[in-house]
């Protein structure tokens, strides 16, 4: 964009082109910033796969498979249909992490603590926060210096079974959003939720389908929108036994009938009879944690049925680059596959999660070093180990395995450690993870696992470029950025000419085209999506901001509105309104519109700035200078100087 400062009296950045809005699997929303430096929102991620077409071939009707309710037209029953029957393991997996993934503040295990020893309250990025419990709720606060920009909030979900963190989800009417508090019980403290340290979106953390799926057993997601829920908003609050097993419907009415399976029973998944590779997709729907995971054409995040491979619905591409100690810094999954264990071990003994782990029962603290043990020799035996039994327990009394050949190495998530799952034969010295690993080149992103099949090569192509430009939400020098988007453009194009109507693939091209300069033609890419899909969000916030950077204000008022009644809950929609309102002069309209940003983050400095130049440009100097003053008192002392010299500067630019 180009220097505006002579022509124009509000100086924003656009860093469109490092955190672009994307689609798959999560989606970034962000902001703009004004003159002296003031950053904009960052990105966050949300879905839209983009409707089936009719000449789809469904995965779930399609896929050779005995299992009956793998077919998109079995219906879920709930984990109550299922204790009736299996009694035993409902009541241990109630106590099992992913039992306990998800649940109401109200009802979740009782692990916090309230009090000053815990962190409560505690400082971090220059913000103030609290958490209070009153009557049965529970509050968390953000403040600025003397309580300015306090914002308070209700927690209603807690995300997270406590093992290494929970974190808080905020719902307005259907909207969710992530709470900027997190508690860290191996610190026994509060604290910022992940990322908030690198860029703290407080109270305005979209939480997408992608972020719930691994959480919740399901979420009633609002088409075209990206952190909209329809009421209930979760059928079965943790990861559901039909997560695993598949829908539940014909089980139960074959067992209430009282009918006899003739051999494997084929109304519901068993992933103990599935082979390796769909056995260990189960799994991975959640444990996978590569750099991107996308959505498939046509399909939505919950569409995976057990019993058949996982990447027909949601592809996960991870970093190829050969890394060497900073490998155990990337998921379970992928360690495990690079382990000796995994690539030695063969069919029916072939390694795989559930060959140390069962999923329907956690092992007591006093258990797990027998427990694993044991698992480790159904390969392996005592003569196995090159040391003595005596060297052995002299450097681990219980003799475990575990303790030497996976040991903890440090997490990427504060106050939390993880498993080296990659079995090293000697371990190396623990050390703590690199601050920010080097971000893959658009070369380095590859699909995982790479020996699957059944994904058409036009498929493989179009969610490769969807993951390139994703790829861009983490914030990367434009030079950068414009590879990613170079890379990802051919692909793309050659996707949305197979489909028109892929709204996915067609809003990432507008990004990608708009990363190379081109905005004539992304503008068009967004307006195809909206021609089919008249409130997708992103394309609508998408096509707002873009018209601003063009100058475009009447325009960009017509998306952002738009945008606004598809979701009135992020700061940003109006903070843009304010802006196009700037630009035209209307100095009365874009202060209401910076007012109602700052209702929805009050700790904002870029539109708390903006808005002392609206009252400028208005001529209500005075309030623009207690405007000014309450921005003064939230900025960082070695900025105020800078600060100073910007509010003389609009003074001479803005008279009235």
């Amino acid at each position: 964009m180009n220097d505006k400062t002579s022509a124009d009296p509000l100086f924003y950045h656009f860093r469109i082109k490092r955190a672009v809005l994307f689609v798959v699997p999560v989606l970034g929303l962000l902001g703009l910033a004004v003159v002296w430096k003031w950053r904009p929102d960052g990105a966050s991620k949300t879905p839209e796969a983009g409707a089936a077409r009719a000449d789809d071939v469904d995965p779930r009707l399609a896929f050779p498979t005995p299992y009956q309710n793998v077919r998109p037209d079995v219906k879920y029953v709930g984990d109550r249909a299922c204790a009736d029957c299996h009694v035993e393991q409902s009541e241990s997996y109630r106590q099992h992490p992913m039992g306990r993934a998800l649940a109401p503040v109200a009802g979740a295990t009782p692990i916090e603590q309230y009090e000053p020893a815990a962190s409560n309250p505690f400082v971090a990025s220059g913000l103030h926060y609290d958490v209070r419990r009153r009557e049965g709720h529970v509050f968390h606060r953000e403040w600025a210096v003397d309580s300015l920009g306090e914002t308070s909030a209700e927690v209603q979900f807690a995300v997270g079974s406590g093992a290494r963190a929970r974190s808080y989800v905020v719902n307005h009417d259907g909207y969710l959003f992530q709470s900027p508090v997190t508690w860290y019980p191996q610190g026994k403290r509060w604290d910022l939720s992940p990322s908030y340290a690198i860029h703290n979106q407080h109270f305005g953390r979209p939480v997408a389908p992608g972020c719930l799926f691994c959480h919740c057993n399901y979420a009633e997601h609002v088409p075209d929108t990206v952190n909209r829920y329809r009421q209930p908003i979760f059928q079965g609050f943790a990861v559901g036994c039909e997560r695993c097993h598949g829908p539940g419907e014909l089980h139960v009415r074959r067992q209430s009938k009282g009918e006899a399976a003739a051999g494997p029973d084929d109304t519901i998944v068993n992933p103990a009879r599935l082979e390796h590779s769909l056995r260990e997709a189960v799994c991975r729907q959640c444990h996978l944690q590569g750099e991107e995971r996308v959505v498939s054409r046509g399909r939505s995040d919950f569409d995976y049925r057990p019993g058949l491979p996982l990447h027909l619905f949601l592809l996960d591409f991870v970093d190829g680059r050969e890394r060497g100690a900073d490998f155990k810094f990337v998921s379970s999954v992928e360690q495990m596959a690079a382990s000796r264990c995994y690539n030695a071990s063969r069919e029916p003994k072939k390694l795989g999660c559930v060959s140390c782990h069962d999923p329907h029962k956690q092992p007591a603290p006093e258990e797990k070093v027998a427990h694993y043990r044991k698992r480790c020799l159904q390969c392996h035996t005592e003569a196995s180990c090159s040391l003595p039994s005596a060297a052995r327990r002299e450097k681990n009394k219980e003799d475990s395995c575990v303790a030497c050949h996976m040991p903890r190495t440090g997490s990427e998530v504060s106050h939390a450690a993880m498993t080296d799952h990659r079995v090293p034969r000697r371990a190396a010295a623990s050390t703590p993870p690199p601050a920010q690993r080097p971000t893959p080149g658009p070369a380095d992103l590859v699909p995982f696992p790479r020996d699957f099949d059944g994904l058409p090569e036009q498929d493989l192509s179009r969610n490769r470029g969807l993951a390139l430009m994703a790829m861009l939400n983490r914030g990367m020098p434009d030079a950068v950025a414009r590879q990613f988007a170079g890379t990802a453009l051919p692909l793309l194009e050659e996707a949305t000419a197979r489909d028109k109507h892929d709204a996915a693939a067609l809003k990432a091209k507008g990004d990608a085209l708009w990363n190379l300069g081109r905005r004539e033609d992304a503008l068009a890419a967004f307006e195809n999506v909206l021609a089919d899909r008249p409130e997708f969000e992103a394309a609508l916030h998408s096509a707002g901001i873009l018209c601003l950077e063009m100058n475009h204000t009447e325009a960009a008022r017509s998306y952002l509105e738009r945008a606004v009644s598809v979701n009135p809950w992020r700061r940003s929609y109006p903070h843009g309104l304010a802006v196009a309102s700037f630009r035209r002069g209307e100095w009365g309209r874009a202060a209401r519109e910076c007012r109602q940003a700052l209702r929805l983050e009050p700790t904002n400095a870029a539109s708390r700035s903006l808005l002392v130049q609206c009252l400028l440009g208005a001529g209500t100097k005075q309030e623009a200078l207690a405007e000014y003053e309450t921005l003064r008192r939230m900025t960082p002392e070695g900025r105020q100087p800078d600060l100073r010299r910007w509010l003389d500067e609009q003074v001479r630019r803005l008279p009235p």
